[in-house]
């Protein structure tokens, strides 16, 4: 159930040499728009199709992006983003479920984890980036495998956005530890950037 708009993004390249700028050059890139119902009110979203990738729900409250050629060659496997729809739940639990809590003073997300010893293991090897994208904000973390073959040790991430009472989160591996420059996680952020939660979906679902 998915349905294609067509969005344009605009960027800009500044040609200039030391001392002087010769110009500025526009370039339209035109991208599509997939949408996605998951089957609940509040679980419609959007994305920006920047890979020339697919946005489907196989199963109430679930749905997935992926892509036929990943953004970037890595051992890793395909490349794909899982969202799972939370209507109702408190945010506070569902950030905590996916490792980051809300700092009020600090207006940002920071990392959370259970207990004393996850903090111990955990956080010297995770980090969290702020989400903000057209009607959403939130986090995602990631934190490196610390255990088992060094050789096959991957990077963990897990995100929630949030829109007013809806939240749509999942999970998955970004990269293999050994293999830096097959990193997916500037794609996986890029396609979270550009999720926005639909109230409606004129014609139907297609």
């Amino acid at each position: 159930m998915r349905r294609k708009l067509p969005v344009v993004a605009l960027f800009f390249a500044e040609i200039c040499s030391d001392q002087f700028a010769f110009g500025q050059l526009t370039i339209a890139v035109k991208h599509e728009v997939l949408s996605v119902d998951m089957g609940q009110p509040g679980c419609v979203i959007s994305v920006v199709d920047y890979f020339d990738g697919h946005l489907a729900s196989r199963m109430k409250m679930t749905a997935g992006y992926w892509t036929d050629v990943p953004p970037v060659q890595s051992t890793l496997g395909d490349f794909g983003i899982r969202f799972k729809c939370r209507i109702g739940q408190q945010f506070d639990d569902a950030a905590q479920k996916y490792g980051a809590q809300w700092d009020e003073g600090g207006r940002i997300w920071k990392l959370y984890d259970e207990d004393a010893s996850d903090r111990k293991l955990l956080r010297p090897v995770s980090k969290i980036y702020q989400l903000k994208s057209p009607n959403a904000t939130g986090f995602l973390r990631t934190t490196d495998e610390i255990s088992g073959d060094e050789n096959q040790r991957v990077r963990f991430y897990s995100f929630c956005l949030f829109h007013e009472k809806a939240a749509v989160c999942g999970e998955g591996q970004s990269m293999k530890l050994k293999e830096p420059k097959g990193d997916y996680l500037p794609a996986i952020l890029r396609i979270l950037r550009g999720v926005s939660f639909v109230d409606y979906l004129a014609g139907g679902n297609q």
